[in-house]
């Protein structure tokens, strides 16, 4: 999200689509705040019962389970008589068991969601631009523009006080993500800033890094399966891939050429999927969803609309994009309020928070 260097009013900004792309022309808008630049946890199940067989051997139960797949162009359910199975290993101390490995190829791929409910996060300054779900403690952290943050838990309940956004990370917070494998958050700024913190206090971990390669107002942030970054890119219209290193460029995709979508201002790994949900602000709030390399999986719609992949109610300007791998959920910000958008998806809740460890 961009924001303008003069004060403008949420009307405005409802019939305008406000914003700034960062461009000379000043020809595309991002959802922007009011005065700078904007835009796995594990599961515990009881000890196996007569619908599970033990291995007295090596100790590990195998469990089936069926998925089911939404046909999009007709939005009929298909069933799916797949059967996948999952390993896990008993832990005679506390009759638990906790699972090896999760095959993301056996999660069936979420490709629509539906709007459940919005809530009020009572985040004084209300511009909200970045969060992330963090799988380990199944809790959120939404974050402002201008620094403010605070915790949910699932259902949109807070967790805590506001705090602070660590300085290193501003101004113009305006992406994030949560990395599973290291266990940290990861914030970047318009300035394509990255920062790695404490994924509860917000507390810096690493020295703050520049990214680079033509990168323009750096507007939202995923982690891949593949260990890969994923930045939108609003001033160039692009999607660009990065090492976790942040050292090397993997690939561009052009958003408007490939994806249909201008503005581009935010990205979220899709739950058990190695896909992701993408949205635009500029001219229209608009998502779509679309594979590692750009290839469209669910064409670019408007939101709020009966149509896939987010159905239903909408922000006006969203931002601060996230899903959560606890239940599935999908959650929309408003970019100029402080409420978010609960999005339930439409294959049923599922737990796929071990499936987003990049392996």
């Amino acid at each position: 999200m961009y924001v303008r260097p003069f004060v403008i009013t949420l009307l405005s900004c409802a019939l305008a689509a406000c914003g700034d792309s960062g461009r000379a022309d000043d020809s595309a808008s991002a959802t922007t705040p009011v005065s700078t630049t904007t835009s796995a946890a594990s599961t515990t199940v009881d000890a196996p019962t007569s619908s599970t067989t033990t291995d007295a051997l090596t100790g590990t139960t195998s469990t089936a389970a069926t998925t089911s797949t939404t046909d999009e162009p007709t939005g009929t359910t298909a069933a799916n008589s797949t059967s996948t199975t999952l390993t896990t290993t008993v832990d005679p101390s506390t009759s638990t068991t906790s699972p090896d490995f999760c095959d993301p190829q056996a999660v069936a791929d979420t490709t629509a969601f539906t709007y459940v409910k919005k809530f009020d996060t009572g985040i004084p300054d209300m511009v909200l631009q970045a969060s992330f779900y963090n799988g380990d403690a199944d809790e959120v952290m939404i974050m402002s523009f201008s620094g403010k943050a605070r915790r949910f838990t699932t259902d949109g309940t807070p967790k805590g006080d506001v705090i602070d956004v660590p300085p290193e990370a501003l101004p113009q917070l305006d992406g994030a993500t949560y990395d599973a494998k290291q266990q940290r958050g990861l914030l970047i700024n318009q300035s394509c800033i990255l920062n790695e913190v404490d994924p509860v206090t917000l507390a810096v971990l690493e020295p703050p890094q520049q990214l680079g390669f033509g990168m323009s107002i750096c507007a939202g942030l995923a982690l891949g399966l593949d260990d890969n970054l994923y930045i939108a890119s609003y001033g160039t219209d692009e999607l660009v891939v990065l090492s976790r290193d942040g050292m090397t460029e993997i690939r561009r995709v052009d958003m408007p050429g490939q994806v249909g979508l201008t503005g581009f201002d935010g990205i979220a790994l899709i739950a058990g999927s190695e896909n992701f949900l993408v949205m635009s602000t500029a001219p229209d709030a608009r998502a779509a969803i679309i594979d590692p390399l750009g290839a469209v999986v669910v064409p670019a719609t408007k939101l709020g609309l009966a149509e896939a992949p987010l159905l239903g109610g909408a922000p006006m300007l969203p931002d601060a994009v996230l899903t959560l791998c606890g239940n599935g959920h999908a959650w929309l910000c408003e970019a100029y309020d402080a409420t978010c958008f609960d999005y339930a998806p439409d294959d049923g809740d599922k737990d796929a928070c071990g499936c987003l460890i990049p392996q």
